[in-house]
């Protein structure tokens, strides 16, 4: 094979290239790809999310997001608008697809959705205990939410709030506050995400 035409056999394998993945994009954003090609298109370009994740809840910028969801587009087959991102898909799911997202609030909370693979919802949680969140009352000297996702999808979360509290009774008087709370959870093989949090734990002492 001479090297001219062996170029030009490069060069027309380059550009097929490119429309093919140019043809694949252009349908993600408003072609005809079904609900099961949407869903592949959106876990390619998600990513599956590493195993074990550790990440603080209270941090906007503990996560971010690898998908950005267009409402557009095909992802109305997958997302409704309450949905903007996808971090990632958990791996090694047979039965179900789940994936990790952020539900807006007082802050941003860290949200497992499970889908069985007909992408009918099974069951959302929120998996950080939400301590750093609705303290209008506390002034907060330090707070954080650290949220463990392990390898056999278990769950952990634990929270300490640390601050003051004024009080207004006949004698005005400023409290010390140190609060924990402690969040355990898993997933089951068919899906459904099992959480227990427990009680306000005072840590003063």
């Amino acid at each position: 094979m001479s090297k001219p035409y062996a170029l030009v056999l490069a060069l027309a394998c380059t550009l097929l290239c490119v429309a093919c993945e140019k043809k694949e994009q252009q349908k993600a954003l408003g072609g005809s790809l079904t609900k099961y090609e949407q869903i592949q298109y959106a876990i390619k370009e998600s990513g599956f999310i590493k195993l074990p994740l550790k990440f603080d809840a209270s941090n906007d910028n503990s996560l971010k997001n690898n998908y950005s969801v267009n409402h557009k587009s095909n992802d109305t087959l997958l997302f409704e608008s309450g949905i903007s991102g996808i971090i990632g898909f958990l791996p090694d799911t047979t039965n179900y697809y789940a994936f990790l997202y952020l539900q807006v609030g007082d802050m941003m909370y860290p949200t497992i959705r499970t889908m069985d693979k007909n992408w009918q919802k099974i069951d959302e949680k929120n998996i950080c205990t939400a301590g750093c969140a609705g303290h209008f009352q506390v002034d907060i000297t330090s707070c954080y939410d650290s949220v463990w996702i392990y390898k056999d999808l278990k769950i952990k979360s634990v929270s300490k709030v640390v601050g003051t509290v004024e009080m207004e009774d006949s004698v005005s008087q400023v409290l010390n506050i140190c609060n924990t709370r402690i969040l355990d959870g898993f997933i089951d093989k068919n899906g459904k995400i099992d959480i227990k949090e427990s009680d306000l734990i005072n840590c003063s002492n």
